[in-house]
C-alpha cells in the first residue's frame, strides 16, 4: 500500500515524495495509507503522478493522471479527507453527485466512496487527523467539526475561494520541499494547513450541492451492472440481458451510463473486464494470457488484443513481460 508505516501521520518532520506510475492500479497504490482500487476508462497509455507530503497530523497530496478513472477509495481511519478537483463543470462525480468547477468533496476516513475523474485531471487532497482538527476548530474559531460535516459531502465554494485554497496548498508543498525538515518547520506547515481548511469551511457561502434523485437512481443501476459483471466474469452480459435483469429499457440504460460514466453500457462493461485482465497479467506470470482472457469472457483473442491495446496503449504480452 505505501512506503510509510501506519504511524506516518504522526511524523514530526515533513516527509515529501513524488512517485510516478504507468498503470492505474499501480497509481492507486502510490498514495500512502489509502485503500484504493482504480479502473481506467479512457483509451491510451496511462501516466500518473502523486506528490505527497506527510506532516504531524495530516497528509497533503496532488494527484495527476492523463486518463479517466473510476476510483474506489477510503482514506486512513480517524481522519477527514478534503478533495479539491481542478476541472470544468460536470466532468467529475463523487458517487451520484456531479461536481461543479467550484466543488470540494469531504469524507470521513475509513468510509469508502467512488470518484469518477475527468481525463487529464489534477486533484488536491488533504487528510487530517479528525480529533486534532476538531480541537483546532474549536479553539481558534469556536466551530464544531461534526456540525460542519453535516452540511454535506459535496459543496460549492464561493467564487475564487477554491483557487485561493489551492494556491495555499501548492505553496505548502513547495515550502516543504525547500525546508530543512526540522520539527519546527513541520509544525508551522501543519498550522498553515489547518488554517487553510478552517478558512474554507468558515467562509463557505453556498449550500451543499443539491441531491439529484435521477442521478442517484442512475448510479444505482451502474453499481448493479458492475456487481453483475464482477460476480460472473466468464459471462459478460448483453444489453438485452441487462435490461431484463434490472427491468429497464434500452434507452434508460443508455442514459444511465452515458450520464454517469460518459461511456455506452457495453463499452463500460468491456473496460471493467479489461482492467481485471490487466490486474491478473501484472500479478500472475505463470498463466497464459489466453487463459486469463477466457476467464473474463474474451473468446476472440484477436479482438481482445485490439481492445486491450486501444485502452491501455500496449499489447497484453507487453503487460505480462513487465
Amino acid at each position: 500500500m505505501s512506503a510509510f508505516s501506519a504511524s506516518s501521520n504522526a511524523c514530526s518532520r515533513p516527509v515529501r515524495r513524488v512517485i510516478r506510475a504507468r498503470d492505474a492500479d499501480e497509481h492507486a497504490r502510490n498514495l500512502s495509507q489509502w485503500d484504493q482500487r482504480y479502473d481506467q476508462l479512457s483509451s491510451g497509455a496511462f501516466v500518473g503522478e502523486v506528490t505527497e507530503l506527510w506532516l504531524p497530523n495530516s497528509q497533503v497530496f496532488v494527484e495527476r493522471a492523463n486518463q479517466q478513472l473510476r476510483q474506489t477509495c477510503a482514506a486512513w481511519s480517524r481522519s477527514v479527507w478534503f478533495g479539491i478537483p481542478d476541472m470544468a463543470d460536470g466532468l467529475m462525480a463523487m458517487g451520484s453527485k456531479s461536481l461543479s468547477s467550484r466543488a470540494v468533496c469531504i469524507r470521513d476516513g475509513g468510509a469508502e466512496f467512488d470518484l469518477l475523474t475527468a481525463p487529464d485531471f489534477n486533484l488536491f487532497g488533504v487528510v487530517v487527523d479528525r480529533e486534532r482538527f476538531a480541537l483546532y476548530l474549536d479553539q481558534t474559531l469556536h466551530l464544531d467539526l461534526d456540525r460542519l460535516l453535516q452540511q454535506g459531502d459535496v459543496r460549492d465554494l464561493a467564487p475564487g475561494r477554491k483557487e485561493h485554497v489551492c494556491r495555499k496548498l501548492a505553496n505548502i508543498l513547495d515550502d516543504a520541499s525547500a525546508s530543512e525538515g526540522d520539527g519546527e518547520s513541520a509544525l508551522d506547515l501543519q498550522a498553515r494547513i489547518f488554517e487553510a481548511l478552517a478558512g474554507m469551511l468558515a467562509c463557505n457561502e453556498s449550500q451543499p450541492a443539491a441531491s439529484n434523485r435521477t442521478r442517484h437512481q442512475y448510479q444505482q443501476v451502474v453499481d448493479k451492472v458492475r456487481r453483475r459483471v464482477l460476480d460472473k466474469p466468464e459471462a459478460p452480459p448483453s444489453i438485452a440481458e441487462l435490461c431484463d435483469a434490472f427491468h429497464i429499457s434500452r434507452r434508460a440504460l443508455q442514459n444511465c451510463f452515458e450520464d454517469m460514466t460518459g461511456l455506452p453500457p457495453l463499452s463500460y462493461v468491456r473496460s471493467l473486464r479489461l482492467n481485471e485482465v490487466r490486474r491478473r497479467l501484472r500479478s500472475d506470470s505463470t498463466r497464459p494470457i489466453s487463459s486469463i482472457a477466457y476467464d473474463w469472457g474474451f473468446s476472440h483473442l484477436s479482438q481482445f488484443a485490439l481492445d486491450y491495446r486501444r485502452l491501455f496503449g500496449e499489447l497484453p504480452s507487453e503487460t505480462a513481460r513487465r
